[in-house]
Order: C-alpha cells, then structure tokens, then sequence
C-alpha cells in the first residue's frame, strides 16, 4: 500500500508504483471519502487521475468503478503498451515477444542478429524506430540493461508466458532513458503471488499442414518439395508463495526442437555441357535475363577444349552437385537440426512495508548442427553450426524512503558465450593449392553467378561478451514538481577469435577487361579475379558507460504539464586490450615518420606507446556530450479525455562492441593480403608476390609488414552519433474504452560513423611496382594496388599500404512521420489496435551497428553526398493491425458448449517494399571501391513487369558506367515488393477441474498463403539472377498448441 498528500493546489503523486492491480481511496475531513476500482497499471505507465470530493462526512464513501485512463496527459514522447493479455493471446512465429514490436506506430525490422551474436528463435532483434538505426534501441528488463553490447540487439526476452508485458517509446523520451538513441523497450518478467499459478504447454508444427514454398525444387511427378518441417516448444511456468505475503518465487521453462530440410536454396554448377568446354548454353539470353555474353580467351564462340580447365578446378566441380538445367541452376535441400532451452527464474521479498527485493535469472541456449553432417552436399558448407549460451542476472530494490521520496537500485550482469562450429570437408592446400590454411579442413570460394563453397562468418570461431551495470533512480514529489535524478555505471569486455578469412578467400567474378567474362569460366580455367587472407580475426575489446540525469515533470497548471531534463553520457571510447588500434596521419607518412612500436610498420602510422597515442583507445573522450529534453502536455478540457503534447530531445548512442573486429585484420596482426588477378591463378596465388606467401604469420615488435596491406584507421577526434527528435501529439478518448491519435514525428541523425577510403586507387594515373618510381599504365582491376594514392606519392612506404580506410562521422539522415493510430483496449472480450504511418528517411549511408570492412564505405571517396538516398530502413507505408474477440458466455447449455468460450486473435501488416540500389558489380571507377552503383539509360522504365517474378527490373534500362566514371543511379533510388501478411490463431477455452482451464489451439501464419517476394537480383554484372526475384518469405505455416493453466 502507498499512501501520498496533496499539496496546497490539490496534487498528489505516486511516482514508481509496480505495475498490476490497484484501487484508489482518497479522504478528507468534511467530505465524502473517494474510492476508485479497476485500475491497472502498465509498465512505465503515468496516469493523470483526478478526484473531485463532495461535501458530507467521511464515512459516506463513493466508490466508482473506473478503468485506467486511455489518454497519455503527462508524459512526451510516443508508446505503446503490449500487455501480458495480447502477448500470450496473438500469433507469434517462433514465441519471441520482440517480434511485436514490429506492429508498433514506425518501428520497421532490420534484420536480426548475426552469427557473432545469439540467434535461433529467441534471438536478437534489429529494428529502426522513429527513424532511429536498427542498433539503436535500448532495452531495459526489470530496470536493468538487456542489450548485449556486442551488436547493441536485445538478448533473449523471456519466452510469452514468462513476460509480463513491455512498453516501446519513441521520440523525445525522458532524460531518465538513455544509452540508445532511437527507443527505448521497458519490460518486466512474471513474479510470483500468495496464489499459485501456472501452465504446461505443447506448441506443434509439421510439415503435412503447411503450404510449400513456391522456390522449393521439384518431385519427379513436377510437385514441390515441402521442408519436412518437424517443431516442438514445450515447456511450463509455476510461481506461488515461499512465505506468504513476504517471499514470492516464479519459474518457467520452454524447450524448441526443429527440424526441417528446406529445398528453395537456388546455385548454379558446371553443367555435364559446361565440363565439356561447351558454354553456349550458359552464355545465352535465356540463362542470363534476355542479355547473351561472349567469353573471352580461351573460349572461342564460347566452346573451348576441356584441356584447358584447371585440374583443381575440376575436383571441385567434382565434388559438387549436379544440374540437368541448361543454365546449370540447382534448388538443393538444407537440412535444419536444432534444439534451444530457456530457463527464468524469479525470487521477490517484500524486506518490509518500505522495501522489495528481487533476484531475476535467464538461461538460454542454442544447439545447431553443421547441415554438412547430414547432408554431404558442398553447397551447404555455407551455413554452420551452433552452440551458444545467453545469460542475464539481475538484483533489484525499490525503496520508498517516504511518502513523497522513492528510490529504485538495480545491479545486473549479463553474458553471451557465441560458439560457431563448422563439419569439415577439405583445405585448399589438401587440393594441391600452393597456400596455408588456418583451419586444416576448410575452403572459402565464391563464384560470382554460380556458388560459394565455406562461409567466412559460419566457421570455427568464438565470441565471448560479459556486461555490467549498476544503475540508480530517485523520485522526489515536492508540491507541484515530481523531481528524478540518477544514472547508470556500465563496464562491458568482449574477446572472439574467428576465421573469417584466414583460410583464404577464393574469388572468381566476371571482370570488365581481364579474364574470360564469366565467373563460372574463371573458376574452371583457374583464374582467379582476387585472393584474400588474414590470419584469425582477434579482438579484444572493454569499454565503459556513465550516464547521470535530472528531469522535473511540472504540473503547472490542473490542465498543463511540463516536463524537462538533461541527460549527461560521456563518450568514453573502447579499449582495444591487445593493442590492435592505430592512427594515421598523411603528413608523417610524407616526412617518413616511422613508429618506435613496430619499426617496420609504413611511415604515417602511431600505435599504443608511440609518443601523443591515447591509450588504448586511439580516441579522445568526449566529456560536453549534454543531452536537453522538453516537453509540454496540454489537457484542454481538464478531464483526462483529450491531450495535445509536444517535445523536443536530443539523445547520443555508441557503436556496438564488433565495430573493431576488422582493425585487427591489418599488419602486423592480421597481415590480411589481397592479390588482384595473381598471376599464379588457383594454383599459386602468391606467385609473383616479394616475399612470397606470409602465412602463417609471427608476431612482435619486429614483425615484417606485408605489401599492400589493408587497413581500418580510427580518427583520433570522432564525435559520437547523436540524434534530434521531435513530435506533436494530439490524443482523444472515445467512449469508455477507445482512444484515436494523430502525432508528426521527426527526427535529425548526425555524425553517423561510415568508413572512407584513404588510399584510393586512381584512374588513369600512374603506377608503381614493389617501390619503384612511378610510371605511366593503363587502368585495371590488376594493378589496382600499383594506382594507389599513397604508392605513387611515397613508393618506398606506399607499397605497404593498400586499401585503407577512416572512420568518419559525417554522414546524417533525416527522418519524418505521420502516425495515426486507433485503439480499443480489453474490455467484454475485446481488444484491437490499428496504426497507419507515412514516413519518408534520407541520408548518407552509415556502419554505426555494424562491421565495417574496408573499401566498404563512400563509393566515391572524394565525394560522400554522391551515396545519399532513401534510407535502407525507409518503407514509405505502414499498417499494422492486432485483434483479439472471445464470444460471449451463452446461459443455454447448449449454446454455452458450442459456442462460448471461443478466442480468435489475429495480427494484419502491409507495408511497403524495402528499398535497395542497382549495382554494377565492377570497379569501373578502378578505384578500389565496392558497391559501386550502374547508370540508367534516358528513356526506359526502370521496372519491368512489377507483379512477376522473372523481370522485375527491366535490364535494358541499366548499363555498366564509362570506365574510370561512377553510375548516376541514386543508393536505394528503387523499391521492392510490398508485404501484406495476415496471421491468426483461433482458441477453444475449457474449464476443468474447477477453476483450472486447458486451452486447445490452432494457428496459422500467413493464413491466406501470400506470395510475400523477396527483392529481385540487383547486380547489374550478375546476369543470371538480375531483375529475377529468386526467394519469397514463409508460405501459410499451421501450429497447433495445448496449454494447461492452474
């Protein structure tokens, strides 16, 4: 019980209640007492309840019965509440409760966690809300962090029958949020009561009920292949009292075992034709979207004799599988066999009247196979296995220090132990390849238009993070002003050792001039476009947090209130702990200025211990990073009905702990070497090399520096990202239980981190060779390391140095929103929210949530502003739609058995399609840069026939820029297939036992089984795929479940 006095104006305040059931009793000598039923506070929730007390004496009591109200009149920002009730009630694929975040008012999924961080059903989540990035949204459990600062995603959330409920929140929030720049999701686990309470459940899937996907290879009767989809999640809660009315406990757990062989997987393989040195088939228009190729030498009107074919080459083509298609293209299977447990834990203790205690424990784990184990099939060696463990502990206290005074203390740690496993299968040198291997039995190999074989980030690797936080809120009521001051102290390391390309990188691709014009006839003649290695990617990283506050929510008037703070988060770069992090600065390479760490390291670099290097950073800190908000809710008519709010803030983020794991690449750690067209082909790719082959690679002080060496310098004086937000919010109450709003939000993203190349090639300039003066050559993708800036400018240091590139923060994007939302809350059986939202995003591309690698950033180095464009999070429409209806309880037994007691529950988006870029898929700026964008031809409709799958695009409306020149096609200038899905699950509820009830379940995922397309092919030089839409999202998938609730 909580008890509050109204000050001299007749306000009172509860700051910091816990969510749940309340009732509200209000007295005063003279007057009738006051008391209010129904009440139900939600996480983070505010409500502006006024009383009015007649004349009469204090033991008459009116007592009314009255739902909390729907309309926000105190605080900024824009949220919403997914409650217990809609999480347990609506259809979600997999049970992650952050999957629900999608249907909230701008959020738009961006993907989820990669396999350096956790995956599987429970995993990590991206999504840009409020314009935000998809790294930028903090996520708070219990009052404590639950963001694994590896990748800034959430980590596991409990699974639905363990949650409570969350809030998500956007644009302007209150300095008391930090962190993340984008939203904020505030959730709270179950506890347990005096009553015990509990559940079992079965949720099923197979096969047999589902549609098959519309990609999936064929029977030999000409019907598709289904994925033998086999799923079980099972599991329970239970929580009751260890003492009654002082020690609570709850439990749950849920177990996922899938198993399921998809077949929509799409390569293409040498031909029984192709092997024969025949190509005409392969080369034709109708194998590469209407445009034939010619190769070139050793293909002659593209037949050339077998003998030609490189002898390793053909023992991969071996091992492959084969094709009857004449274009080579193959649908194969890729066996899933996966399991996953989640184990919540939760201990509350009411310490005294003032104080609760409480210890919350997650476990989740994920176990997948290597599907080369069962499979056998080389083409499958590009997925990996798993075996991962997340955990997050957290201790809490709230205080109430007095009536007017509460205190809220968390501590937590949490922890994400990442295990990549791969099945082994062969090494290139085991094929007779003249190179080294990390890994004794593993390959990398990509062929552009064909199929890769090993994937750099699905091998053996390892990727530890530990992350701790103390955090403190004090609430304060005086008079009219609700005071909260407070902060966070947070201390994160992360160490992982992956093989992403030390085994090497076998790259065939069709080039503009050299090699045979098709990637395919590159791989069988041996003759590769490029070859890359590193030694194993470490990194070890450790940064810490603060963040203080103050903010003063005002009630300056019964229909005003104001709300403002300041939010102080000092940027404290990461510490690379092993020292790999460097600077570079042009003018001492010019004066020939070498490092007193490693003394054979090119002029122009500093590392730790070189004199003016800070730290281990190689970064100052920021320490004026002050964040204001403000806000203002105006309530017209001073009932509670109707409110206008409007807000302004500004917010500052960090990059994720991965950011450095590519800084590592570069000498003298990684060595990472890229060889343009080796002379020495798949045989002998260092042939020709000064030095030979590097590998495996020594490390000190006096460690050698490979030639053309690639490098990610930090700049010493970065500026962290930061984000200006803004809305005006007009909310209305509709009766007892609906609410409609309208909102404009906007947003302002500034000094967004992006790598740019420092070290460019140059088109049409000179060249210089192993150090030697330079000389005038013509311009191709072979030379591209003799072109570069720096080796024409210093040859002697030059040489050393090939792709480079600095982390700037100049890119910005720009953000703004149309919102109109309806909602019905839970009532007489009922519930439903609706949203529609109208957005538009543009800017300059940016790396803050990922991992940057180099030549991966601005195309144009000497001009940024040519990659502006639509944002990669921009889809122009949204609509989101979530219901839920119980039919009514009937007084005739018949009726009653038939038609009482029945749930339908349903969730509707359409949205538009995602947006991406047309690429050409060469350097035809012969500057070393990828993601180089194709020109458009005047007069041609970029699109083709939108509604098909086969010519999407239109090609003859894209062409390969003039050499030496960047195509005039915008980044992200097109836009793919919209979605619309609808997902239901219908519920028959049973009451046995007495109070107890069973509930038998049916659910279906795309239930009208929509063609949900994939975006088409956009590389311009892949002709194969090009302007061809080649994958679709789920078809209808049934579920059905069993639950048993005591």
């Amino acid at each position: 019980m909580r008890s509050a006095v109204t000050n001299e104006a007749g306000v009172y305040t509860l700051p910091n209640l816990p969510t749940g059931p309340y009732r509200l009793e209000v007295s005063l000598s003279g007057f009738q007492a006051y008391a209010r039923t129904g009440l139900e506070l939600q996480v983070n929730d505010n409500p502006v309840i006024n009383v009015t007390l007649p004349l009469g004496e204090i033991t008459e009591t009116i007592t009314v019965e009255a739902r909390t109200p729907i309309v926000e009149t105190r605080t900024p920002g824009v949220s919403e509440v997914i409650e217990s009730q809609r999480i347990v009630d609506l259809p979600l694929n997999g049970r992650n409760p952050t999957d629900l975040i999608a249907i909230i008012p701008t959020a738009v999924q961006q993907g989820s966690s990669s396999s350096r961080s956790f995956q599987g059903t429970m995993g990590g989540q991206a999504f840009s809300v409020g314009g935000g990035q998809g790294s930028s949204v903090a996520y708070v459990l219990d009052g404590a962090m639950h963001n694994n600062p590896y990748d800034n995603l959430n980590l596991p959330f409990p699974f639905p029958d363990a949650l409570q409920e969350f809030r998500a929140s956007t644009s302007t929030l209150t300095a008391q949020n930090g962190m993340h720049s984008g939203a904020a999701v505030n959730a709270n686990t179950k506890a347990g009561t005096n009553r015990w309470h509990g559940n079992l459940f079965e949720f099923f899937r197979n096969h047999a009920f589902n549609a098959t996907n519309p990609f999936a290879a064929r029977n030999p009767d000409g019907t598709r292949k289904d994925d033998g989809l086999n799923r079980n999640q099972y599991g329970g809660t239970f929580g009751g009292p260890i003492q009654t009315d002082r020690m609570f406990f709850f439990v749950g757990y849920q177990g996922t075992n899938t198993r399921q062989t998809s077949s929509d997987n799409l390569a293409f393989v040498p031909t029984a034709q192709m092997l024969a040195g025949d190509f005409t088939a392969f080369a034709s228009a109708a194998c590469n979207s209407g445009t034939p190729i010619t190769l070139r030498a050793p293909f002659v009107g593209n037949v050339t004799n077998p003998a030609n074919f490189n002898p390793i080459a053909l023992a991969i083509a071996s091992r492959l599988p084969t094709s009857t298609d004449p274009c080579g293209a193959i649908r194969y299977e890729r066996p899933v066999k996966q399991d996953e447990t989640q184990w919540v834990g939760r201990v509350d203790y009411q310490w005294s009247d003032r104080q609760l205690l409480f210890a919350r424990y997650i476990a989740t784990t994920q176990k997948a196979e290597p599907p080369f184990t069962t499979s056998g099939n080389l083409l499958t060696t590009t997925q990996g296995g798993r075996d991962n463990l997340g955990q997050s502990l957290t201790f809490g206290s709230n205080l109430i220090v007095s009536s007017q005074t509460v205190n809220s203390f968390r501590v937590a740690a949490n922890r994400t132990a990442i295990h990549r496993t791969h099945k082994g299968f062969f090494s290139a040198p085991s094929l007779g390849v003249n190179t080294f291997s990390y890994l004794p039995d593993y390959m990398l190999m990509s062929v552009q238009g064909g199929f890769n074989i090993g994937g750099g980030t699905e091998n053996q690797s390892v990727f530890d993070t530990n992350a701790f936080q103390v955090t403190d809120d004090l609430t304060v009521v005086r008079g009219t002003h609700e005071i909260a001051f407070g902060g966070s102290i947070g201390f994160w390391t992360s160490y992982s050792s992956a093989h992403v390309r030390s085994p090497g990188v076998f790259s065939f691709a069709r080039a503009a001039t050299l090699g045979t014009n098709s990637g395919m006839g590159d791989f069988l003649t041996g003759q590769l476009n490029s070859f890359t290695q590193t030694a194993p990617n470490f990194l070890d990283m450790s940064q810490r947090y603060v963040g203080l506050y103050a903010q003063d929510t005002w009630r300056a008037s019964p229909k005003v209130t104001l709300t403002y703070g300041v939010r102080w988060e000092p940027f404290l770069p990461q510490t690379l702990r092993n020292d790999a992090i460097y600077n570079f600065d042009v003018n001492k390479f010019l004066t020939n200025q070498i490092s007193t760490v490693f003394v054979n390291a090119p002029a122009g670099f500093t590392y730790p211990g070189d004199p003016g290097f800070q730290g281990k950073t190689g970064m100052s800190r920021k320490w004026t990073t002050f964040a204001p908000r403000v806000g203002l809710a105006w309530d017209p008519r001073g009932d509670g009905r109707t409110s206008i709010r409007s807000s302004y803030g500004m917010a500052y983020d960090f990059v994720n702990g991965q950011f450095h794991i590519n800084t590592a690449i570069a000498p003298p750690w990684g060595s990472q070497t890229v060889i343009n067209r080796p002379p020495g082909g798949l045989n002998d790719p260092y042939a020709g090399q000064p030095g030979g082959n590097p590998f495996p690679k020594t490390f000190d002080q006096n460690a050698q520096f490979v030639r053309a060496g690639s490098f990610l310098v930090i700049d010493p004086d970065l500026t962290p990202p930061r984000m200006h937000s803004w809305n005006v919010v007009f909310q209305q109450q509709i009766g007892a239980d609906w609410g409609a709003s309208g909102t404009y939000l906007g947003s302002y993203s500034e000094h967004l981190w992006n790598p740019n190349a420092i070290n460019p090639a140059v088109f049409g300039g000179q060249c210089s060779t192993n150090g030697a003066a330079p000389v005038n050559c013509a311009s191709t993708t072979g030379n591209t390391n003799n072109r570069r800036t720096l080796t024409v400018q210093n040859p002697a240091q030059g040489q050393f140095i090939g792709g480079m590139d600095i982390f700037t923060d100049v890119a910005t994007q720009t953000y703004h929103a149309m919102v109109l939302s309806l909602q019905r809350r839970a009532g007489r059986g009922i519930s439903a929210s609706t949203n529609y939202t109208l957005s538009s995003c543009e800017g300059l591309p940016t790396q803050v949530g990922g991992t940057p690698n180099v030549a991966s950033g601005y195309t144009n180095p000497a001009d940024p502003d040519l990659d502006y464009g639509n944002c990669n999070s921009l889809r122009r429409h949204s609509f989101n739609l979530s219901a839920s209806a119980q039919t009514a309880q009937f007084s005739r037994p018949a009726l009653r058995m038939a038609l009482s007691d029945w749930r339908l529950s349903g969730i509707l988006r359409s949205a538009s399609g995602s947006r991406f870029s047309v690429t050409s898929g060469l350097d035809r700026a012969f500057n070393g840069q990828n993601g180089q964008r194709a020109s458009s031809v005047a007069g041609q409709d970029p699109y083709g026939d939108r509604s098909s799958t086969s010519n999407y695009l239109n090609p003859a409306a894209f062409a390969q820029p003039a050499s030496g020149t960047f195509g005039d096609t915008k980044r992200n200038a097109y836009e793919g297939p919209g979605r619309t899905t609808v997902d239901l699950s219908l519920v028959r509820l049973f009451s046995v036992f007495g109070t107890r009830r069973m509930e038998v379940r049916a659910e279906a995922f795309n239930v009208m089984n929509t063609f949900v397309r994939n975006n088409p092919g956009s590389n311009l030089n892949q002709t194969a795929t090009f302007g061809r839409i080649t994958g679709a999202g789920d078809p209808r998938i049934m579920q059905f479940a069993v639950k048993f609730e005591f």
